[in-house]
């Protein structure tokens, strides 16, 4: 087990919110002096060690011809951040050079793409990688913004979407982005938010709570306070949704359950219904997308 000092402030005084295996395998605690949520301590490795480790032959196997599931949750939500693509569009009409940290399978990225963006992705797993040059003709570098290499100052924009819960030092992830971007560039990020009636009304059964490899728990307030420490300049906070298939909306409402039972009974029926081919938005105000600025006088 592996013991952590708060993220935000440095403190290592804190109050237990969910002991070892009520919420996660993980202990969940609250610090003391900035309300900042974690994992502490965790229990094995953060999630970038464990999926660069996995054997990439076998990952691009099951994707492609074991388990679609991943393959049509990305698909289908790309056009959940048009939004997004919309708002980068108007700041910069040339676009630029644009690094989503976290790519994936390479549809969102290659969405950016296809607006006029010189793209550069960056995922641990090199399975993953090869799927994406071979489907979009992407070259993904694998491994983590940490390792990779990218030059100071070489981004217009940056993305990374539901990583920084997963990082084992978000402060030290964001200030990694803040050097790469160009003065005056853009950073958008999105992660699941704790500040919320889904999340007072669930406590421990928290959809998003339940996932080990999330490691860190922000509400608006630390997500805000963390990334201006970090150097950034808030410029909006959107409270967003996604689109999801109604056999994933089932998966979550199982999950909420924490009944092996009720999650094999759901799945059956919504295998049986061919749930998988009804798709719908939802918005409980859950995940908060954050807009940053790197200030145009940085002078780092």
């Amino acid at each position: 087990m592996t013991y952590v000092a708060c993220n935000l402030c440095g403190s290592n005084e804190y109050t237990v919110k969910f002991e070892p295996g009520v919420a996660q395998a993980n202990q969940i605690v609250n610090c003391k002096f900035c309300g900042l949520m974690y994992a502490n301590p965790r229990v094995k490795e953060v999630d970038n060690v464990l999926i660069e480790n996995y054997d990439p032959d076998f990952v691009l196997s099951a994707i492609v011809n074991q388990d679609s599931q991943r393959l049509e949750k990305e698909a289908l939500q790309v056009k959940d951040y048009e939004i997004t693509r919309n708002f980068l569009r108007e700041h910069y009409p040339e676009r630029g050079t644009l690094v989503e940290v976290g790519s994936g399978l390479g549809y969102l990225l290659n969405y950016f793409k296809q607006d006029g963006w010189n793209v550069v992705g960056l995922e641990p797993n090199v399975g993953m990688c090869r799927y994406a040059e071979s489907e979009f003709g992407i070259k993904i570098i694998p491994t983590i913004l940490e390792k990779a290499g990218i030059a100071d100052r070489s981004a217009d924009a940056v993305l990374m979407m539901h990583v920084i819960e997963h990082v084992s030092d978000p402060y030290s992830t964001l200030r990694e982005v803040y050097r790469i971007l160009k003065p005056g560039g853009t950073f958008v990020m999105e992660t699941p938010r704790y500040d919320t009636l889904v999340f007072k009304l669930l406590g421990k059964r928290e959809r998003s709570l339940s996932c080990d490899g999330h490691i860190y728990f922000f509400t608006t307030n630390t997500l805000e306070k963390i990334a201006t420490k970090a150097g950034f300049i808030v410029m909006k906070t959107d409270y967003v949704g996604r689109s999801l298939t109604l056999d994933r909306l089932f998966y979550n409402v199982g999950v909420v359950s924490k009944s092996q039972l009720i999650k094999g009974i759901l799945k059956d029926i919504a295998a049986k219904l061919q749930l998988n081919k009804v798709a719908l938005y939802l918005n409980t105000r859950d995940m908060e997308r954050i807009y940053l600025k790197k200030p145009e006088s940085d002078s780092e």
